[in-house]
């Protein structure tokens, strides 16, 4: 039996703060665990070399992977462009952690990064950038010059498929977007659950697993009125507190 509030391992990434390197998590997906009944801890990025990463990840009952300023490594889907802000020690925790969700079948929510993550962990490649391809044509990529508050506002609808875990929600939402990289090749064993209108993929959910999603949105962000963040983090926690089977 499940503990009433199932502890959720959340990435950390490499930040540098007051001039010295720093493990952190942005305060908003803490408090989002926390609302919908999770107990966060936070996994720093020595957790991936650690001789204890089995035994610590025993102890976890669901796993997100975080949005953040970085991106993921051009080696890792087989680009060779330069990419200026990468995190190669979050990027070795992250395909740890969906190796290990995805042999023990554990939940796990995938956000920004992390959906980029998810689908190149499995055979997926990526857009370096949305705006050197053509076709997209969504705002997909925030304004910097405004407030936090006015970046991270819904700025396009995503179209949800009928066949997929979202489709319990409903038919399409209104959703922020804040992001350069985005999904080029879907990933093997993945299904693509929505897709804004310009048909850049916005979630995908992971084939036979109880509960694998990635999101390009933010959820974290208007967590408690959003009823699509409701949904989706209500559900991740949901499943969390279920035993897993290997």
């Amino acid at each position: 039996m499940k503990n009433s509030r199932p502890i959720i391992a959340i990435v950390s990434c490499h930040k540098m703060v007051d001039g010295q390197p720093a493990q952190a998590v942005y305060q908003k997906y803490i408090d989002a665990v926390n609302f919908y009944g999770g107990n966060p801890i936070l996994l720093p990025n020595t957790a991936a070399d650690s001789e204890n990463f089995d035994a610590l990840l025993a102890m976890v009952d669901g796993i997100l992977l975080t949005g953040s300023y970085s991106n993921v490594a051009p080696t890792r889907y087989g680009a060779t462009h330069v990419e200026a802000k990468q995190d190669l020690g979050r990027d070795e925790l992250s395909f740890k952690l969906l190796a290990y969700a995805d042999e023990r079948n554990m939940p796990l929510l995938a956000v920004c990064r992390g959906l980029q993550e998810m689908n190149v962990h499995f055979n997926g490649t990526l857009h370096p950038d949305w705006r050197e391809v053509d076709g997209f044509y969504e705002p997909h990529l925030e304004d910097n010059t405004q407030p936090l508050e006015v970046q991270y506002q819904p700025v396009h609808y995503v179209i949800i498929q009928p066949n997929g875990r979202l489709a319990a929600f409903g038919e399409k939402w209104h959703v922020n977007s804040l992001h350069k990289q985005a999904i080029n090749k879907v990933g093997a064993r993945l299904l693509v659950e929505a897709s804004a209108p310009d048909g850049l993929v916005e979630a995908i959910s992971l084939l036979q697993h109880p509960f694998m999603i990635g999101v390009q949105w933010h959820p974290e962000l208007n967590y408690v009125q959003d009823n699509l963040s409701k949904f989706l983090f209500t559900e991740f926690i949901h499943h969390a507190r279920e035993p897993q089977t290997e």
